[in-house]
């Protein structure tokens, strides 16, 4: 069954799903103080372990589609790093016969 991609964009550290997700890819910008992270885990917080980490140079960005989406199955956690000016995740929750 088809399902769409959903966007976020995060502002602090954030559970964005509690029961697993889809992760489809993510945008990150850099302000211009330093370099930029974003650590994506599967899981409820950052006790979670790490399945993808963004970077961006200062003033730059990091623009990832994946072309295998990664499934979160415990949870989608976003893990803001420092100097982050905007970080856009696209996931696919899951549908109600999956949980």
């Amino acid at each position: 069954m088809y399902r769409p991609v959903v966007h976020r964009r995060v502002y602090a550290d954030e559970l964005v799903a509690h029961n697993g997700a889809i992760l489809v890819g993510g945008e990150l910008l850099a302000d211009g103080v330093g370099a930029a992270t974003v650590t994506i885990r599967d899981g409820l917080n950052t006790d979670a372990g790490a399945v993808f980490t963004f970077t961006a140079a200062t003033s730059s960005y990091d623009r990832q589609n994946f072309p295998n989406p990664i499934p979160m199955r415990s949870g989608l956690y976003v893990d803001l790093g420092s100097n982050v000016s905007h970080f856009i995740l696209y996931f696919i929750l899951p549908g109600a016969e999956d949980i």
